[in-house]
This record gives structure tokens, C-alpha cells and sequence, in this order.
């Protein structure tokens, strides 16, 4: 066991829980932090949730996480961030930091002297980040988003990180899993490319907090937990369904968006998924999917704007 483990200024000495805040130097912003250092020998798990605002099951099911988390149960440390962008979250903001309109989840590893949104992520990745061995990043639809839950990770060249992530995985509890590409900027990206077995996992939406995505991620987190040892059990393993991409379909400008499918639906590629129309009803844009595969996310927001994801299309 650690005999002092930290977090910034909040120090637990083993066996104890500590909670405080991590602030972001000449900025305003402090980050909630809960440190478990477990009274036996172990890995650390960084669980984070609330890096989008809106993203109310996953802050819920991180915050029940870290309060039910008694350190003599636990072997190795636990850290839990959520909501981790609180600007984001009082300001009801879908996506993006208030204070510089940049979403976090796109400018990890971030810059000391950077924007807020990057001096953020500067700072986990200085503070936080070097002390783990394992992290869940979790997420949802957000308030205009419509989602079918699944985890995701980014597969590489390293066999042994790649099986451990699908052992990690499977252990969640959730069938649909996703491995994203091309998402630069995101705690998945920048945690896998240091070598980090990073773990993304997304349940809820629309800006709703529900019993059932809740429990879902927060059951994930203990399973987690107890996949890397850190808690006793074993955890009951789903069997994954996997997908090797999932292209988003954006807006190319403002309007009025009018979905032609529903989330769950197969499309073929090429078939047409939804209009954007102008405020007098005319259409603009026909759009049309970019892959043939499952729709597991679909913007239930009627306005838009330009670069927002109406849908992806899970293949």
C-alpha cells in the first residue's frame, strides 16, 4: 500500500478517502476530486466523468461511485473527478467550455498557457494522469443527443494494451463496443498514445438523469474496479458486439434539422437519414449516411448549427 497518496493538495495516507478540489492555475476553475487510497497493495483507476456538462447519468454514477467507496475494501487507489467541467455543467452547455467555446474532450493533452478548456486538460494530464495505471472516461448523450450505450477503445499496435482494454471491456457490462478513430484531442486518444489502457463508456441522454443509465455506468465503474483487482468480485462479463468504426454524419450550416431515422435503425450507405430545412420550411441540405451499419447516436435537436453531429453510424 501507499502510505500517502495526492492529488494536487488533497492527500489521503492509506486506508483513508480525501475530497477537495484541483485547481486550474490563473483561472477560476477548481475540479471536484475524491482520492481513495486503499489499505492494500494495487493498481490506480482515474474514474472522470463530466468533461461535457450536459452528461448527467455519467457525473451521477461517478459522484455514487467515489461516496460508496470504503478504502479498507480497497487494494490500490481509486481517483474520481465528476463533474470535472463545472462551468459546462451550471451553465447547461452542451459540448464546449463556457468560458472559450472549446470542447475539453478535444484539446487534450491541452497547454499550460492555453485557453481554460486546455489548461484543464493540461492540468490532469500533469496532475492525474502520470499517477495512474488505468482509466474510464464516462460520457453520454448529451442535452441534443439521443444514444444507444456501448464502451469504446482505441485498438492499436500494442497487443498486450489492446488485450487488456478488450478484457476491461467485456468486464463493463455493456454488448456495444466501439472503437473510435480520428478523435484527436480526446482522453481515449491521448491516454492510449502514452500507453494508458484508457476505457471510454457512454449511457444516457438528451439531458436526462435516469435510475437506469445510472446504474448501468455506475455498476461498469465497480466491474472495472474489480477487473483490475481493486475490488474484490468478479465481475459477470457481457459478450461484446463490435463495431470497428463509427463516422459521424455533421451539419454543414444552421437550421432546422429533420431526422428520417430513428436511433437503433440499420441504414444502407448513401441512404438518406435527414434534411436540414430553412425557417421557412424550404430544404437546404439532404443528407445522407456515410457508411452502412447501426445508428447509435442521432441529434434529437431540431436547431443546428454548423459542424454539429446529427448522427453516427456504428459499422
Amino acid at each position: 500500500m501507499k502510505s500517502s497518496f495526492a492529488i494536487g493538495d488533497i492527500h489521503a495516507e492509506a486506508g483513508l478517502k480525501a475530497r477537495g478540489y484541483l485547481s486550474v492555475p490563473e483561472t477560476a476553475v477548481q475540479m471536484p476530486v475524491v482520492v481513495v487510497n486503499g489499505a492494500g497493495e494495487g493498481p490506480t483507476l482515474l474514474v472522470t466523468a463530466g468533461i461535457h456538462g450536459g452528461e448527467y447519468p455519467s457525473i451521477e454514477a461517478a459522484i455514487r461511485f467515489g461516496r460508496e467507496l470504503d478504502p479498507a475494501q480497497v487494494c490500490g487507489q481509486i481517483v474520481v473527478m465528476s463533474p470535472v467541467n463545472l462551468s459546462s455543467f451550471h451553465a447547461r452547455q452542451a459540448f464546449v467550455t463556457p468560458e472559450d467555446g472549446k470542447n475539453l474532450n478535444r484539446v487534450f493533452p491541452g497547454k499550460a498557457r492555453g485557453t481554460v478548456a486546455e489548461r484543464m486538460a493540461a492540468v490532469i494530464m500533469g496532475e492525474v494522469v502520470p499517477r495512474i495505471d488505468a482509466w474510464v472516461d464516462l460520457h453520454g448523450g448529451d442535452i441534443p443527443e439521443a444514444l444507444i450505450p456501448f464502451v469504446g477503445f482505441i485498438e492499436g499496435e500494442d497487443a498486450g494494451l489492446n488485450e487488456q482494454l478488450r478484457d476491461l471491456a467485456g468486464a463493463f457490462g455493456i454488448e456495444y463496443l466501439l472503437h473510435p478513430s480520428h478523435l484527436p484531442g480526446t482522453t481515449v486518444a491521448t491516454g492510449t498514445a502514452l500507453g494508458i489502457p484508457v476505457l471510454l463508456a457512454e449511457a444516457g441522454q438528451l439531458g436526462i438523469l435516469d435510475e437506469e443509465n445510472t446504474d448501468l455506468l455506475l455498476r461498469g465503474c465497480r466491474n472495472t474496479a474489480q477487473c483490475l483487482g481493486i475490488l474484490t468480485g468478479t465481475p459477470t462479463r457481457v459478450r461484446l458486439t463490435e463495431f470497428m468504426n463509427w463516422p459521424w454524419v455533421r451539419a454543414q450550416e444552421s437550421g432546422c434539422w429533420y431526422p428520417a431515422v430513428k436511433l437503433g435503425d440499420t441504414v444502407r450507405k448513401d441512404q438518406i437519414v435527414g434534411v436540414v430545412k430553412d425557417y421557412f420550411g424550404e430544404p437546404i441540405t439532404e443528407y445522407r449516411a456515410m457508411a452502412s451499419g447501426r445508428i447509435l447516436l442521432l441529434c434529437a435537436a431540431m436547431s443546428v448549427n454548423p459542424n454539429d453531429p446529427l448522427l453516427a453510424v456504428a459499422f
